[in-house]
């Protein structure tokens, strides 16, 4: 049975991701014709480069939904689909209208709200649902202005998230998050260091918007939650030295004569606080959170397996 359904599921995923990984470049390029570039500002150089490049995110994922519900015929993933087009249009509106704070999480908590109705959950659980809910929702905004960092973690915790469903029997999430995987892989071929093309917040919140869903309808906060530990971690250091959404508002990284990254001290995040610890290049940084992200998601997989 689960053949049956993988097959066609991930054949329609890899034709997506070669389609994606064949468009992006063409994208940049018609990007940047309409000046919807940002600076690449830990090069000397200062590049300007493609934002909104996570449109080859977005739209595929949509393709990917109807397949897995055409072939599994379970209509949750149509209620997936809604909260990653809630998600992926929100953070659309971001790039383009580049919003406030207030505004973010107004829009924020609209969406969760909306999203939270459909579960009809007891009304003790609203809260929690709705903090969760807008919490992983724009958790995956987090890591961004290094190359390939924050799609980069996003893609690995894409893949131990679908193999977290595998073996936990959560076969549908497990389609979907695998499919999803694939397609996030191709674009950071195009992400990473050097990056020749950004996500802007379409892409990042199409992520965020994903998870939210699989969470709330498919009941996996406790797979996800502890693959966003990196996440959390950074999230909790910037609301204690920034506030809310005003790591933006901060000055940036600075790069030096020798390319190694100079953190600035008006806010603490991850990777600040990383660079403080260890000077590194971009490239390294890029790394290293990598790598942290595989540790996570490979302490993850054995405490659920020995907790099966």
């Amino acid at each position: 049975m689960i053949v049956n359904e993988l097959v066609p599921i991930m054949s329609v995923s890899v034709v997506l991701s070669i389609l994606a990984y064949i468009l992006t470049p063409k994208l940049a390029a018609k990007l940047k014709k309409m000046n919807i570039v940002g600076v690449d500002v830990h090069k000397k150089s200062r590049p300007r480069v493609a934002e909104m490049g996570g449109i080859l995110i977005f739209l595929p994922l949509l393709v990917l939904f109807w397949c897995a519900y055409i072939v599994t015929g379970s209509p949750i993933t149509l209620i997936v689909m809604v909260s990653t087009i809630f998600f992926g249009v929100y953070g659309l509106l971001d790039d383009v209208f580049q919003m406030g704070k207030y505004q973010k999480l107004a829009l924020s908590a609209a969406i969760g709200t909306l999203l939270i109705i459909p579960s009809n959950p007891a009304l003790f659980l609203v809260p929690v649902l709705l903090l969760l809910t807008v919490g992983i929702g724009n958790t995956f905004n987090l890591f961004a202005g290094f190359n390939g960092l924050e799609m980069g973690c996003s893609t690995f915790i894409t893949l131990f998230f679908s193999i977290l469903c595998l073996i936990t029997g959560n076969i549908v999430p497990f389609y979907l998050s695998l499919g999803f995987f694939i397609i996030l892989f191709s674009f950071l071929l195009h992400n990473k260091y050097p990056a020749s093309i950004f996500p802007g917040n379409i892409g990042t919140f199409t992520v965020g918007g994903f998870f939210a869903g699989m969470c709330l309808y498919y009941n996996l906060y406790h797979l996800m939650i502890p693959l966003l530990s990196l996440h959390i971690g950074d999230m909790l250091l910037k609301g204690f030295s920034a506030g809310y959404f005003s790591s933006s508002e901060m000055k940036r990284t600075k790069i030096n004569g020798d390319g190694i990254l100079v953190p600035r001290s008006d806010y603490l995040s991850l990777s600040r606080l990383i660079l403080k610890l260890r000077p590194m290049t971009e490239k390294q940084l890029v790394y290293f959170v990598w790598t942290l992200m595989t540790i996570v998601g490979t302490s993850t997989l054995l405490v659920t397996g020995v907790l099966l």
